[in-house]
């Protein structure tokens, strides 16, 4: 039984306190492995590609034995080689269709569980140097016993898996081309947002303190939980493609990502910059929708996600003449494109992040709840902390999954938002649309009541009758504050795509917490919100 490791130096009081932490991460994975690996209906191997799928075991970094399955076209000669790695707590079966898919379009797939997971041995590694070695392991195990060709590798991966494809690339100059699906290019960015912890970072680090990645200290579970940026830094860098930039540009490695706006456990944060900072052959797409929405379907059904990345690998490992290369690298559909994750909507083309914003609006915090182009009338509000308000982000991974499959959000009626809990201003209504693209940010006056508290602020698409969408959000924590003594705070809030409509208000909701938020506030510790000649806030909107 692998159990999280407790120092023997800690008091009696904090070795209960981890007791009951072991006790609830084991609760939470096995309430994960119930909500995920559902069944998955078989797919035949013979289709019009005969293909040949066999279970292996694959010694990787250590010996440790890795769990899979490696399929072969029935073509003579190598083939083209993708090593796909599995998500975690996600049967195989998940994964079956698009193994089949890949192997009956000319390559040798083989498609394994990292360490940790999915009945691989050994001690998860949370993407850390054992889990990149591994791919290296896999790659030398299929040289030596497939089909596979050395001279034309790939990896392919979803949600962890799509990291550790990107991060095989950096650690192997083999792999020539990647393909990560909702996955990640900074760690630091699934663990915490604008200084604030957040659950799904928290369950990441519990998930895999369970599964043994717990050092001898309890981090990086430990760090997570008393912020320690120094630690979760030094920790998380090794984790995150962003570190690898140089190694992808030296090699020229193609690199796909794709990725959904709302996006909770692993959010779409600083990807487009290093997307921008990237030299080789490239291609982002980001559609509407939560974790792994888009991609779900692949396991019973073609699915726009998977085929794109087929097509990326084909051109990239199979030279296939398919045009990947002439279309535009960056691909967007916006947040309300409509029902099935914008299926019906054709993606707009961009050739940087960058260049997706040509303008921006800035709108200042005025007095009497308005945004206004210019500095008005000085503007205070007072909130306690502690209280939710209607502008919620949404139920973790559920609420924007079902959004983008209906292409319509549950509207928020801003009314009900109580003041002192929660402050609303809005914009006059534009006559014409909005195309609202790129990074939001925000600039605040703010005056704490404590030294450490947490800010949420949202952004939203507010129709005649005072019911908002949420364009954007975004959490905030300061710490080290001089109480009573006002600081500036400006941070970005998450990008976004969302076409605002003529005749609706831009509206911006500042609370206190939020159901994605491990907020930092004392319980009904007072912060005041203001706006000043002096000392402006204010909210910038990036547009096309």
């Amino acid at each position: 039984m692998i159990r999280l490791r407790l120092p023997r130096s800690l008091s009696p009081a904090r070795r209960r306190a981890g007791r009951r932490l072991r006790r609830a991460a084991g609760a939470l994975a096995v309430a994960a492995a119930t909500a995920l690996s559902w069944p998955v209906p078989a797919v035949r191997a013979d289709g019009p590609e005969r293909v040949t799928v066999r279970p292996v075991v694959i010694p990787g970094q250590g010996g440790v034995p890795l769990r899979g399955s490696a399929a072969e076209p029935g073509t003579p000669g190598s083939h083209p080689l993708v090593v796909f790695v599995r998500s975690w707590l996600v049967d195989e079966s998940f994964f079956r269709r698009s193994q089949l898919a890949l192997a009956r379009r000319g390559y040798t797939v083989v498609l394994y569980a990292a360490r940790g997971h999915g009945g691989s041995g050994g001690r998860s590694d949370l993407t850390g140097p054992l889990d990149q070695a591994d791919v290296s392991r896999v790659i030398d195990w299929s040289l030596a016993h497939t089909t596979a060709d050395a001279r034309r590798i790939g990896t392919l991966g979803l949600s962890y898996g799509g990291a550790l494809s990107l991060l095989g690339a950096a650690a192997d100059a083999r792999v020539s081309a990647a393909a990560a699906l909702s996955g990640w290019t900074d760690t630091r960015e699934v663990l915490w947002s604008n200084g604030t912890p957040l659950p799904p970072g928290l369950g990441y680090a519990l998930t895999g303190a369970v599964r043994g990645a717990s050092d001898d200290r309890g981090g990086p579970l430990r760090d997570v939980m008393a912020q320690d940026a120094r630690r979760l830094e030094a920790w998380a860098a090794p984790r995150s493609a962003v570190t690898y930039l140089d190694r992808y540009n030296r090699r020229g490695t193609a690199l796909f990502i794709a990725q959904a706006w709302g996006d909770s456990y692993t959010p779409l944060g600083s990807k487009g910059e290093f997307f921008d900072r990237l030299r080789g052959p490239k291609r982002m797409e980001i559609r509407p929708g939560d974790h792994v929405g888009a991609e779900l379907g692949g396991a019973v059904l073609p699915n726009e996600v998977w085929e794109s990345a087929f097509r990326w690998l084909d051109h990239a490992l199979r030279g296939v003449p398919n045009g990947v290369d002439a279309e535009p690298p960056l691909l967007v559909k916006p947040v309300n494109s409509g029902p099935l994750f914008g299926a019906a909507r054709p993606f707009e083309g961009y050739p940087s992040w960058a260049a997706m914003t040509r303008t921006t609006r800035r709108l200042h915090l005025g007095a009497g709840g308005a945004l206004t182009d210019v500095p008005g009338a000085a503007a205070r509000t007072r909130l306690t902390a502690g209280f939710g308000t209607v502008a919620d982000s949404g139920v973790i991974a559920v609420q924007r999954f079902l959004e983008s499959v209906a292409g319509a959000q549950v509207p928020r009626p801003l009314a009900l938002v109580p003041r002192g809990t929660g402050a609303v201003w809005a914009s006059e209504r534009p006559d014409a649309p909005w195309p609202v693209r790129g990074t939001p940010r925000v600039r605040l006056t703010v005056t704490p009541s404590a030294a450490r508290g947490t800010l949420v602020v949202y952004l939203l698409d507010v129709d005649r009758l005072g019911m908002g969408r949420l364009m954007t959000w975004a959490p905030y924590t300061f710490d080290g504050q001089v109480p009573g003594r006002a600081f500036t705070a400006g941070f970005p809030l998450r990008p976004t795509a969302y076409d605002l409509p003529a005749g609706h208000r831009v509206g911006l909701v500042i609370g206190t917490t939020d159901s994605q938020v491990l907020s930092r506030n004392r319980p009904l510790a007072p912060v005041e919100v203001s706006s000043s000649a002096d000392s402006p806030s204010w909210v910038d909107v990036p547009l096309r």
